[in-house]
């Protein structure tokens, strides 16, 4: 896979107290890049020196192989959708304004700019007619959330960061938010880092995680590699409850579960990442029998063998 962004080396201090120390992470061109740590990890430092909002004390962060130190900030910035822990939407201007603010620096004309984000509006389930002259005011939490990730997505940007964006929602409109940033990255060809400090949150979007702790990089992975072989104690323990409540299809695979996919099984779609419980209900609203992942297929007589396994200790026989 071709790099997207590329940290080398990449230490940030305050007062001799590093929120980065000696930090190196590759994230891929059109990945899901999830980062995930506690509360003051240096998480969110981390995806701030992408965009310049913080520059480190040494090192370097390139996009593209090109040092974002050397490009103009506004040019860097402009080529960067971002979307914050709210919807951080101007209060005095309407949605179609707030969505547009990018377009309106790069120049776009009215006509452009409103097929744009009206498109962008029906993909996270806000209908135009009934939204574009709303105010803020007017907006519940998820939907001006909804809006400020159209507004980073209007000029379609290579590149989108999204700082806890649903942190200060409820679960239902979580769901939902979550729901549309993964239907959004399979139809669009952006690379999101994305940060939470939500593990179960991380484990459901990321094409891999990286766990950050004390301002170092503990571990990178896919999230079956995070939870069935974590690097250290910290990563385990992070990511215990998980693992004894989100169990992936990747796990069920591993365990011996399934059949190599045949060139005649077409249908329902999963990853490994998606948990046990998502593939239940998968199956019983599609009215189906069995999944494909990757390469792989898996029935509801394999989610049953492997539940019972679990029971006896996890041996299959």
């Amino acid at each position: 896979m071709k790099p997207m962004i590329e940290l080398v080396n990449v230490n940030k201090a305050y007062d001799e107290q590093y929120a980065l120390e000696n930090l190196n992470l590759t994230i891929n061109d059109g990945e899901l890049f999830v980062l995930v740590g506690p509360s003051g990890s240096g998480k969110t430092t981390l995806l701030k020196t992408i965009n310049r909002l913080i520059v480190p004390t040494s090192g370097q962060v390139k996009i593209d192989e090109q040092d974002v130190a050397s490009v103009d900030l506004q040019l860097l910035r402009r080529r960067i959708g971002y979307v914050l822990q709210t919807g951080a939407l101007f209060p005095n201007m309407t949605v179609e304004e707030n969505a547009s603010v990018q377009l309106d620096n790069l120049g776009w004309s009215t006509d452009k700019k409103h097929a744009r984000v009206a498109q962008l509006m029906a993909q996270v389930g806000l209908d135009p007619d009934a939204f574009l002259s709303r105010m803020p005011s007017e907006l519940s939490g998820g939907e001006a959330q909804r809006v400020g990730i159209v507004r980073a997505l209007a000029s379609q940007p290579k590149l989108v960061l999204m700082d806890e964006p649903f942190s200060a929602l409820d679960p239902v409109s979580r769901r939902q938010l979550q729901e549309i940033v993964l239907d959004l990255h399979r139809d669009l060809d952006t690379t999101i880092v994305f940060v939470t400090h939500d593990m179960h949150e991380a484990l459901r979007l990321a094409d891999r995680i990286g766990v950050v702790y004390n301002g170092q990089l503990q571990q990178v992975g896919t999230p079956e590699n995070i939870l069935t072989e974590p690097a250290n104690a910290f990563v385990g323990n992070f990511f215990a409850d998980e693992q004894q409540t989100n169990q992936l299809l990747g796990q069920v695979i591993a365990a011996g579960f399934g059949r190599p996919k045949e060139a005649e099984d077409i249908g329902l779609t999963m990853s490994k990442g998606q948990s046990l419980f998502e593939m239940a209900a998968t199956l019983n609203e599609s009215g189906k029998h069995q999944i494909i992942v990757g390469n792989m297929v898996l029935t509801d007589q394999d989610l049953i063998a492997y539940m019972a396994s679990l029971e006896s200790g996890g041996d299959r026989h």
